[in-house]
């Protein structure tokens, strides 16, 4: 123990022996389309609380980290701002927040940024409904693949979609409504999908 009695060191933070384990806890992105290209509406439980951030234009916004899916599965870094949608030259009566309290449960009419707050405060720990997308996204070069449908089907999944990328793999990137936007090969030695929230859904509202 000589060795330690000259350092000034913290104890080690505390290790589960027990279920050890360094492998990587990523897990596939379920499926956004269903075999019909109907949008897949999931579930999941929001957290206790949210920070409170301003959005490029300046309006309210709230980080909502993580949103845990009923399989386990975690979606990080939503944020959803007070914001109007926009539809092309079109303003649109609703936005992310508002779509998210309905979700929610929440039957507050928020016009001020208090009362979002306050609505956002009393949807915390909630369950939500929701569509997905996915997205990859490596931090060192930046490439990105945005879109289920721009991933590539899988050979070994009749029906699926590949959620891991490799250098070589050639992507058609398409819209959600399946249009082409471009065709590229990636570069990345690897690139991981996950799952990102699209819509939030109203189950009481018929779709």
């Amino acid at each position: 123990m000589s060795q330690l009695a000259n350092l000034n060191l913290k104890q080690p933070e505390k290790v589960d022996w027990a279920n050890f384990n360094p492998a990587s806890k990523w897990n596939p992105p379920p499926p956004a389309l269903d075999a019909t290209g109907n949008a897949i509406v999931y579930s999941g439980t929001l957290p206790k609380e949210f920070k409170v951030e301003e959005d490029k234009d300046g309006f309210l916004q709230f980080l909502i980290d993580p949103i845990t899916m009923a399989s386990g599965q975690t979606i990080r870094f939503v944020r959803a701002s007070v914001k109007l949608f926009q539809r092309g030259e079109k303003t649109i009566n609703a936005n992310k927040v508002g779509t998210l309290l309905r979700s929610a449960g929440i039957a507050a009419k928020p016009q001020t940024n208090e009362e979002y707050v306050a609505a956002m405060t009393a949807a915390a720990g909630r369950k939500v409904h929701f569509t997905i997308d996915w997205n990859a996204y490596n931090k060192d070069n930046q490439e990105s693949v945005s879109g289920y449908t721009s991933f590539p089907e899988d050979p070994e999944r009749p029906g699926q979609r590949k959620a891991i990328l490799k250098a070589g793999d050639v992507v058609t990137i398409r819209d959600f409504k399946g249009n082409i936007v471009e065709t590229k090969t990636i570069v990345s030695e690897v690139l991981f999908a996950n799952p990102q929230v699209r819509y939030f859904v109203d189950p009481t509202q018929k779709r």
